[in-house]
């Protein structure tokens, strides 16, 4: 409850920093000229998205246990509405309390694979980000580009050792832990390392499902991208295609930042950095679209996020219990 409480102080002040730097009135001006016709695509999207993510989480439980995708499909959704308003990673524990009631599959080790899953996520968005920031003209400074690139290069080597060459890993474990001043701390890093590492093997796959895995979340953060490219042209503005696909990945990093219930704040600060600060489109429109985005994803998390509920029969809850004890 501490932690809901600070993430919603940080969102009010997000909120009335981001108001420091837009004009309200023309934000609404500009809201007022919505074309409704486009947004009809972004709803689709937004389920399109989801659907290729459980596609994804299907390919990766595949070897571990067969699941329905519809149940991951419904699952995804309830999984964001959660994650939506309650930010406490309530959606991944939701995700491997249903699959262990459901598919008696371990509740340790399901939610690590979920977060294991969003590990994938991100492995793309860095490879495809760093990409992207080499051919897409953006006003990020070449040291960022730099970092990015080294958080990049840091991760695929962590991933590499602990999917491949896990002997090596636990060796780098091995030195680390006289590091480690108490022995209460020793003990509980020995087990979190190992069971982490033990779930991690996961990933050892043949080459055609970690490909096919990419693929899937390549085409992902596409429809993420059209989601954007058709809010902005609701607004009458047509935007580049492929600014949105970087832009919605950049958006994506932020998420790895506590967010206040319902990302309030958290959405208008970011997405105002990352359309005016990173692609200099003007400060108003770029707010106005994200403020948009932000009212239709809501509105389709919740519809989406409810229906999903019903259909898996979710106990609510015990997992707003079990993600409240971890939290």
């Amino acid at each position: 409850m501490i932690k809901i409480l600070v993430n919603a102080l940080i969102g009010i002040i997000l909120i009335v920093a981001w108001s420091r730097f837009v004009n309200l009135d023309q934000i609404l001006s500009t809201l007022k000229k919505v074309n409704l016709v486009y947004l009809l695509p972004v709803l689709g999207f937004l389920f399109f998205s989801s659907i290729l993510r459980a596609v994804r989480f299907k390919v990766f439980l595949a070897e571990i246990k067969k699941i329905s995708l519809q149940d991951l499909i419904f699952l995804n959704g309830a999984a964001q509405m959660l994650n939506f308003f309650i930010p406490i990673r309530a959606g991944e524990i939701a995700k491997g309390v249903y699959l262990n009631t459901q598919y008696s599959l371990n509740l340790g080790k399901s939610i690590i694979w979920v977060f294991i899953d969003r590990f994938v996520d991100f492995l793309v968005l860095l490879l495809l980000a760093a990409a992207l920031l080499l051919v897409v003209p953006t006003a990020l400074s070449i040291t960022i580009i730099k970092i990015i690139t080294i958080i990049l290069i840091t991760v695929l080597l962590a991933a590499y050792l602990a999917v491949f060459q896990l002997s090596s890993a636990r060796k780098i474990i091995v030195f680390l832990r006289p590091l480690l001043i108490f022995n209460l701390i020793k003990i509980y890093f020995d087990k979190v390392t190992s069971f982490i590492l033990d779930s991690f093997s996961i990933l050892d796959r043949h080459p055609k499902d970690l490909a096919l895995m990419v693929i899937i979340t390549v085409l992902a953060y596409f429809t993420d991208a059209a989601v954007w490219y058709f809010t902005f042209l609701s607004l009458g503005v047509s935007q580049s295609f492929i600014k949105m696909y970087l832009g919605q990945m950049l958006s994506a990093l932020t998420y790895l930042i506590p967010a206040a219930p319902g990302y309030v704040g958290s959405a208008e600060a970011s997405g105002l950095l990352i359309l005016s600060g990173v692609f200099n489109i003007e400060a108003n429109l770029a707010s106005a679209m994200i403020v948009l985005f932000h009212i239709v994803s809501a509105v389709f998390i919740l519809m989406f996020g409810l229906i999903s509920i019903f259909s898996l029969k979710i106990n609510l809850g015990e997992i707003l219990k079990r993600a409240l004890n971890r939290s």
